[in-house]
């Protein structure tokens, strides 16, 4: 009777361990996903957004954080070593980031690009027009990602809400294939708008690289002939942007951009832009669907935001004289004021 008795508690916790430790316990906690993310100039805000967002869905995650820094011969060995690592996912950020590491997609070399891992692509101009997908409904390739600059066409009419101008500066770095892009699609807006599009491009210095020192020069060159300068999309601007901007107000020129920092961080008065924060936690809703939801990314679209953010430097409109209308003011969503901006995140 005893022996008998003593077995009793023993089955009891027998039976009762795979109810308190089942699937969904501790010991069935699943190993953390392995994600390289592939960036461009370090770990900025859309970068932020994207971990944020895996941290707040309680998904497990251990990073590889691979910063290139903007040297796209590097990009050969991380392929390798996402293969070697056996990665779960990886992140691409930027046009040359991703074009170097999974290829266009009617001139993916195997030996050279990702094709047996899933990838997702951010802040990129644009996916169709440098030959990252044939489409944005479906990539055919094991692939998706995000969009991120605001359409030219809508970027023009923001500007025009806030002050006509006829004449558009952009100065423009040729090695960057997203920079190059981002001017052809502005002209050809331009011409539809009845705009003029006055481009210069970014010298190079002795050892080949874009000379950072001659942007002052080139902004005072241009100043008599625009109304304002753009900045597209460009990472050698944005690297550059106290020298840029600061010139350009400095010559009483404002400067308008597809991106926030810019506007947030230098002397850019006004910006339509796609969040860099909003835009990684897009991508990384796209990576739960791919490694909680088990969706494949050929079948997940590429896609922007549902709503962009109106970002007006007040400091810069007091400097200039160009305060925004009354009735655009009523849509900003963030105006900086004494170094301080404040926006609220929109969910992707």
């Amino acid at each position: 009777m005893t022996s008998r008795t003593a077995l009793l508690p023993a089955l009891f916790l027998g039976l009762l361990l795979p109810l308190l430790f089942g699937p969904s316990g501790p010991a069935a906690a699943r190993e953390p996903y392995k994600i390289m993310m592939v960036l461009w100039r370090g770990c900025e805000d859309a970068c932020r957004g994207f971990q944020d967002y895996l941290r707040a869905q309680d998904i497990p995650v251990d990073y590889l954080m691979r910063d290139v820094k903007q040297d796209p011969l590097a990009l050969p060995r991380l392929v390798a070593e996402a293969r070697a690592f056996q990665v779960d996912l990886v992140v691409t950020w930027g046009t040359t980031a991703s074009l170097g590491m999974l290829g266009r997609h009617d001139q993916v070399d195997p030996d050279l690009h990702l094709t047996d891992t899933p990838a997702l692509f951010m802040i990129v101009t644009d996916p169709l027009g440098v030959g990252l997908v044939p489409s944005l409904e479906r990539s055919g390739r094991n692939l998706s990602g995000s969009l991120v600059v605001v359409p030219e066409d809508v970027q023009m009419r923001a500007i025009q809400s806030y002050r006509p101008v006829k004449r558009i500066g952009v100065v423009y770095n040729t090695d960057e294939i997203n920079a190059v892009v981002s001017l052809e699609r502005l002209r050809k807006v331009a011409d539809e708008m009845g705009l003029t599009v006055v481009a210069r491009e970014v010298p190079l210095d002795e050892r080949g690289k874009p000379y950072a020192g001659s942007l002052p020069g080139i902004v005072a060159d241009m100043a008599d002939e625009v109304d304002l300068f753009y900045i597209g999309s460009s990472s050698f601007l944005l690297v550059h942007r106290d020298a840029f901007t600061s010139a350009a107000v400095a010559k009483g020129v404002p400067v308008a951009a597809a991106g926030e920092v810019p506007v947030m961080e230098s002397n850019a008065l006004m910006g339509l832009v796609s969040r860099y924060y909003n835009v990684g936690q897009l991508t990384a809703a796209k990576a739960e669907q791919i490694l909680v939801g088990g969706k494949r990314p050929e079948d997940i679209p590429i896609e922007a935001l549902s709503r962009f953010s109106l970002i007006v430097n007040m400091e810069v409109a007091h400097k200039l004289k160009l305060y925004p209308p009354l009735g655009l003011q009523r849509f900003a969503d963030v105006i900086k004021v004494s170094g301080q901006p404040h926006a609220p995140e929109a969910k992707p």
